[in-house]
């Protein structure tokens, strides 16, 4: 490969990975409940697309269902000197999702929906098969003025370079134990923080893409601290040592 070439590609990787963590950022920042609407949208469209039918859009109404309870609201924990505490969710960043040829539309349809609920952007490669995918969810966010969280590259080849980069969250992927082998050491090489690697090698039961907590894997926690008493410390306290 020529110098200009892998130039040119390296940069296409680059706009990839700022246009990915654009999405993420702006998809993030939108409440749960507004997601979970805009997907219920998403859902409507697939099951309207011939070439789908209706199991990939039930599979995503399966799995916003199950999220709503799991991630929709914090969980408040009062600190021991009086300062509030909530705990919540939110997505981790851009997020690979990949299928062998013959793998289950459903389970990817799984994957990328998850990814989507958790408040990730989603970078997948613009397949014939993926083509229904991208454009009734690019329909919703037209509509809606929203940043589009899916990123489509031309193919698989151009995928596999946008996975080393550091930026990428993780990896979803259905199909063959072995190329889940083959990308969970590619991504233990690479540099950068540690990517998760979500794998469905069950092309029969899909085992792993009907459990309801699947959402979970996409998310990471944070908490949100206020502390509303005097220098730091504990009101009460304080005022005893006053002598009041």
């Amino acid at each position: 490969m020529s110098k200009s070439i892998q130039d040119s590609n390296d940069q296409q990787s680059t706009s990839v990975i700022e246009k990915a963590t654009s999405a993420w950022l702006t998809w993030n920042a939108i409440e749960i409940e507004q997601r979970i609407t805009l997907i219920s949208q998403w859902s409507e469209l697939l099951k309207l697309q011939h070439s789908l039918g209706l199991l990939p859009g039930q599979m995503v109404d399966f799995h916003s269902l199950h999220a709503v309870p799991l991630i929709s609201s914090g969980e408040e924990m009062p600190g021991p000197t009086g300062e509030s505490n909530v705990l919540s969710t939110s997505g981790r960043g851009p997020f690979v999702i990949m299928a062998e040829q013959d793998a289950p539309i459903e389970a990817f349809i799984a994957l990328v929906s998850c990814a989507l609920v958790a408040g990730n952007s989603v970078v997948m490669a613009a397949l014939p098969e993926h083509k229904d995918i991208i454009s009734t969810l690019e329909q919703v966010c037209t509509f809606s003025d929203i940043e589009m969280p899916i990123i489509a590259v031309e193919n698989l080849v151009s995928l596999e370079k946008v996975i080393v980069d550091p930026a990428i969250a993780g990896v979803g992927f259905v199909g063959s134990e072995a190329e889940a082998i083959r990308l969970n050491r590619e991504l233990a090489e690479r540099d950068g923080q540690i990517a998760l690697l979500i794998v469905e090698t069950d092309l029969e039961g899909l085992e792993m893409v009907r459990d309801q907590s699947l959402v979970l894997r996409f998310i990471t926690e944070k908490t949100l601290t206020t502390n509303v008493t005097a220098v730091g410390g504990n009101a009460t306290l304080l005022a005893l040592g006053c002598g009041e």
